[in-house]
């Protein structure tokens, strides 16, 4: 893919401040059509604020921002998407109550006269489908209802509807923030594959994100952020991922020190039998004490509705489930709690934090029982039961107190993390658990799985990244159309073996299965 020379957004002098800290500072950037810039750093680099000032959500404190040659309002996103910025963001801002058509069209929705003595306009709902229909088949996700509620479809689902949004915006500049954190592989390269798609017709795309092989699969230069400055500016020959680490982090990055997975002989402590539930099942699976099984599959294959299922957060229809021998029927995730289960969702914003509130609340949540006499919380205790997790953590913070939105996405993450190993649960269900996390905070996070299963605990682990599967786990099953279709020991283990078995067809993956098992 051949860079373009016609400027399409140049950035010059931005910087950003905050009290008495700069977090970003950025001499001149220049983005060219017919290019793919990716924007890659540890979390806390200033990518967010990059994007931030560039799509108009963050107001900088000095400097000047053109698109396509016009000065843009500092602070006004609406003057940006005027401009010709389209932002698709981690926390994409789908509104769950409308319908997915509302969405796409949301500010945009076809009109027609509706006549009458007033001259009313009214929505044309028809050429209002018809349109996000369309929208829908362009980013490769036909098959979804557009008269449904957007908080009825899974994350994946949300994030490329998301996308479709800001591809219908037919943009000069497409900003993409981690779009592939949350997808599977074949969904991530038709988002790569759209990202090539809009440089070729002339647009400039800014690709943020942590999946370095991708950054090198598709970005014609790659630029650097480090404590909010920008330390390198690569070619895509120069931008290999161990060059890529050591300028993100000043030096070179230790590989995270992992216990290699041994052979488990231990009681299960989860064993489920003909587990159903809308979209899932009949699903057979054990996962024992000291073990962590991955589930591996394509996008609507069932991986996160098999963690809620047995989280009691999606309503089991049939099967049978045990926990630590004894028969366990959630009707909510507070009994699933109570029980010994932990969960991690793959939405830590929607699903997991009281953004809000201190990171000292949101750290002690599942222990509140525990550290409290009577129903009556003790503060002393509960900062002190605070401060021990944040630091068993390294939780990277300025005050217990801050609002844990304040936080990078990674240590967010660790701080949900702590939260759970805190309750010292039987089994830890994690989907996504390094989604939009960068390659520092995923080694530790990943040290911490490692310690928990080290310790005892069972640990059933859903992640779209194979990589992710492959490294930390010691057994890793296939889900495709809600089903389990493949059972892959360690010495089995291998990415043509998992795609095939995900995308086979079920009487291909059904053999799969049994040759594995």
């Amino acid at each position: 893919m051949a860079a373009g020379s016609e400027t399409a957004a140049s950035l010059h002098e931005v910087t950003k401040v905050y009290g008495p800290v700069k977090v970003l500072d950025i001499p001149r950037l220049d983005l060219a059509r017919g290019q793919i810039v990716a924007v890659v750093g540890e979390n806390g680099a200033g990518k967010s604020t990059l994007m931030g000032v560039l799509s108009g959500t963050v107001t900088p404190s000095t400097g000047t921002i053109e698109v396509a040659g016009r000065s843009l309002a500092p602070g006004r996103p609406d003057h940006a998407r005027d401009l010709g910025v389209a932002l698709v963001a981690q926390e994409f801002p789908l509104v769950g109550r409308l319908s997915v058509a509302e969405n796409l069209l949301l500010g945009r929705r076809p009109a027609r006269a509706a006549g009458g003595p007033l001259g009313r306009v009214v929505v044309d709902r028809s050429a209002a489908r018809a349109e996000a229909r369309a929208l829908l088949a362009e980013v490769g996700i036909g098959e979804v209802d557009v008269d449904r509620l957007v908080e009825r479809y899974p994350v994946p689902v949300r994030q490329m509807i998301e996308i479709a949004k800001a591809w219908g915006h037919h943009p000069v500049v497409l900003i993409l923030d981690e779009p592939t954190s949350s997808l599977g592989p074949v969904e991530a390269e038709r988002v790569l594959d759209l990202a090539r798609r809009h440089a070729a017709a002339g647009g400039a795309v800014l690709f943020i994100g942590h999946r370095l092989d991708e950054v090198r699969a598709v970005a014609d230069r790659v630029v650097v952020l480090r404590g909010g400055r920008l330390v390198a500016d690569l070619s895509p020959h120069d931008a290999t991922e161990e060059r890529m680490i050591r300028e993100m982090v000043g030096g070179e990055l230790a590989r995270a020190d992992l216990a290699p997975p041994s052979s488990v002989e231990r009681a299960a402590t989860l064993s489920v039998r003909g587990l159903t539930a809308d979209g899932l099942g009949p699903v057979d699976l054990d996962v024992r004490a000291g073990e962590i099984v991955g589930v591996a599959g394509l996008m609507g294959s069932g991986r996160s509705r098999l963690l809620h299922t047995v989280m009691g957060a999606q309503l089991r229809t049939g099967g049978e489930v045990v926990l630590d021998g004894a028969a366990f029927g959630p009707r909510h995730p507070a009994d699933a709690v109570a029980a010994g289960i932990g969960l991690v969702p793959e939405d830590r914003k929607a699903q997991s934090l009281l953004p809000a509130h201190s990171v000292r609340w949101n750290v002690t949540l599942a222990t509140l029982r525990r550290i409290s006499r009577r129903g009556v919380l003790r503060p002393r205790r509960d900062k002190k039961h605070a401060a021990r997790i944040i630091e068993d953590l390294g939780v990277r913070l300025h005050s217990h107190e801050q609002p844990i939105s304040d936080l990078s996405g990674g240590n967010q993450q660790k701080a949900v993390f702590g939260r759970w190993l805190a309750a010292r649960p039987k089994l830890l269900l994690l989907d996504e658990p390094t989604r939009g996390v960068d390659v520092g905070a995923k080694a530790e996070i990943y040290a911490l799985i490692d310690e928990a299963a080290q310790d005892g605990l069972a640990v059933l682990v859903a992640s779209s990244e194979l990589e992710e599967l492959l490294w930390i786990c010691h057994r890793i099953v296939v889900m495709a159309h809600g089903r389990i279709v493949a059972d892959l020991p360690r010495d089995r283990f291998g990415k043509e073996v998992i795609m095939t078995a995900a995308a086979g067809t079920q009487a291909a993956a059904a053999t799969q299965g049994k040759a594995s098992t």
